[in-house]
């Protein structure tokens, strides 16, 4: 009987150690990985793809004007040249409120990556080992029902990973050592272990379905394309394209509105 339960609480150690490996790598995407994709992409395609919207935008933009002109004009009625400013920025708000959440997050990712300060190779492996030493200390998922002040170790330590701060993490390894090693499994009957080993076995999969999606989504998936130099170049040569062209429509419609309105529009 004592055999049977000492196997079954080694299959559970061996299943906490995979889902320990899953916690870790699910974090590293989320806090390293995703932030730096994020910073890639901002200053390699994220830049155009908000000059575009602009472009758009703007291209939106002068073609209504010119609609709302073309029609008082149609019904002989004369205007002013900014006097459908107004109307123009109530039905353009949604657009205009994207742009400016956009250009944040540009923002956002660049001073992240402009102010990050690489690490040696020596720092970066320390990182990863005392933020894997960590996870298996103080995660959550893997201690459930774990004193407040280990939640708050743990939060501390996620947010130190995040921001490569080493010193932080390894006053938290010190503060924490100890913590984690119960033997939880001490008072559990052999059906108990089996019950529990089910348990986690059944937390796995949960864990690496949730790996998996992540992987699926941006800005993961971008990961593969911004490694592709073929792709960025193709994909920045489309984006400009497609900028002079909303450039052109934006020009054209506004050229189409100083002549309604006999030469007095001021010039884009």
């Amino acid at each position: 009987m004592e055999d049977v339960k000492a196997t079954v609480k080694q299959e559970i150690s061996e299943v906490r150690a995979r889902i320990a490996g899953l916690l870790l790598e699910i974090d590293d995407i989320i806090l390293q990985v995703n932030p730096r994709i994020e910073a890639e992409y901002a200053t390699k395609i994220g830049y155009l793809e908000n000059d575009l919207l602009k472009w758009q935008l703007a291209a939106r933009r002068a073609r209504r004007r010119y609609a709302l002109a073309q029609a008082r004009a149609n019904s002989g009625m004369t205007f002013e040249t900014d006097e459908f400013e107004d109307q123009l920025d109530n039905e353009l708000e949604e657009w205009e409120n994207l742009l400016a959440r956009n250009v944040k997050s540009f923002l956002e990712a660049a001073e992240r990556y402009a102010g990050s300060r690489p690490m040696s190779s020596a720092e970066s492996r320390e990182l990863k080992h005392l933020h894997r030493e960590l996870i298996k200390r103080l995660h959550p998922d893997l201690h459930p029902g774990q004193p407040g002040e280990a939640t708050r170790f743990f939060r501390v330590a996620q947010a130190a990973y995040e921001n490569g701060d080493l010193d932080v993490l390894r006053s938290v390894a010190v503060a924490t050592e100890g913590m984690g090693e119960e033997d939880t499994f001490a008072s559990l009957t052999e059906d108990e272990a089996s019950i529990e080993l089910e348990l986690v076995l059944a937390h796995e999969r949960v864990i690496a379905q949730q790996l998996e999606e992540l992987k699926q989504t941006n800005p993961y998936a971008l990961k593969e394309k911004l490694e592709d130099g073929d792709w960025v170049i193709r994909r920045t040569s489309e984006l400009r394209g497609q900028i002079e062209a909303q450039k052109a429509a934006a020009h054209a419609y506004d050229e189409r509105f100083a002549e309604l309105a006999g030469g007095h529009l001021d010039g884009r």
